[in-house]
This record gives structure tokens, sequence and C-alpha cells, in this order.
């Protein structure tokens, strides 16, 4: 096959040789946003070595704040951007929004059904005369949530890679592998 891409095939050897790695963040919906992975490197620099909260025992909340997040920006009559509200899971709900609903959430003690009659008592208020006073607090407990989630994922798929995995390294070594066994294949054919 004259189109035959080394690569790629190298690249499947690979998944199929290490697929227990691929099962560890297999439907963890791990954020694929560029600014998110950055942001994920950076945190992991800055905190290497340091103990730090898991996030991932925010799993159940973070999940609700989002559900409330994509269930009001859909039902709400509120313009939060150009984002549509079915792919918060994967890029995360706008920052404000988020919190928002997660502090309905809290104050509802988590109950859904409540924090949906909290949120639609809240947006049947007159508006404010003045929308810098509502800007006292900034707490989101969601903050960077989605790039811990990557860190935590990346230590997992560390911890179960063996020797070490230098992931680039294994894929030239394979594919070096895959030529030589079809320079061999080729050299016995007639």
């Amino acid at each position: 096959m004259p189109a035959f891409d080394w690569k790629a095939a190298a690249k499947k050897q690979f998944t199929e040789e290490h697929l227990h790695l691929f099962e560890l963040v297999k439907g963890g919906l791990l954020p694929f946003e560029e600014a998110t992975w950055r942001q994920a490197s950076e945190l992991a620099q800055k905190n290497h070595g340091r103990e730090v909260f898991d996030v991932t025992k925010l799993q159940p909340y973070y999940e609700a704040a989002i559900s409330l997040c994509t269930f009001v920006v859909a039902n709400g009559g509120i313009d939060f951007g150009k984002r549509q509200p079915e792919i918060y899971r994967w890029k995360g709900a706008p920052t404000a929004l988020l919190a928002l609903c997660a502090l309905m959430l809290f104050v509802s003690d988590w109950d859904m059904n409540a924090a949906i009659a909290a949120f639609a008592k809240l947006l049947s208020t007159p508006e404010p005369s003045d929308l810098a006073l509502g800007n006292v607090i900034g707490l989101n407990p969601f903050h960077e949530y989605g790039a811990w989630r990557l860190i935590i994922a990346s230590a997992e798929v560390a911890a179960n890679s063996p020797n070490g995995l230098d992931y680039s390294a294994r894929l030239a070594a394979i594919e070096t592998a895959l030529r030589e066994q079809h320079r061999q294949w080729k050299e016995h054919q007639p």
C-alpha cells in the first residue's frame, strides 16, 4: 500500500497495547479545550509536590451545577453567550452562571427542584438599580475544576503506565518495529 500511514498504525497498536490506560479516563468527560489543558499544565507545575484538594470529591456537585446551568440557559430566557448549553459538560459553563447555579444548589441543599424554584423566583425579581451592587463576592467552588480533573486523570494514567511511559518514544519504537516486521514479511514473499 503506497499511502500506508505508519504513524497511524503505531498509534492504533499503542492504543491496543495500553487499553487499560484509556479505560482509566473513559467516561470521565475530560475537557478538551486547549485553554483548559494549558491551565492544567500551569496548575500542575505551580503545585508540583504540594498537597492539593482532590476535586473528584466535587464530581456529583459539579454535575448537578452543570445540569442546572444547562436547564437555566435552555429555559430561563437569559443570554449567556454563544456557547450552547448542551456542550457545557465538555467545555464548561460560563463562570458566573456556574457559580450562581452552585450557590442556588447549595442554598437548596443540592435539591435540583428546589434550586430551579429558587432560580425562577430570582428571575422574577425586578432588575436592580445598580448592577455593580451584586458583585460583592467572587466565590466559585468549581473554579479550575476542568483543569484539576485533567491533572488527576493524568496522574492516574501516569501511575498505571509501565516504566513512566514516554508516549513519543513508545510510538517511535512501535513504528520502527512495525516497519521491521513489514520488511521481514516482504523478504519472504515470492
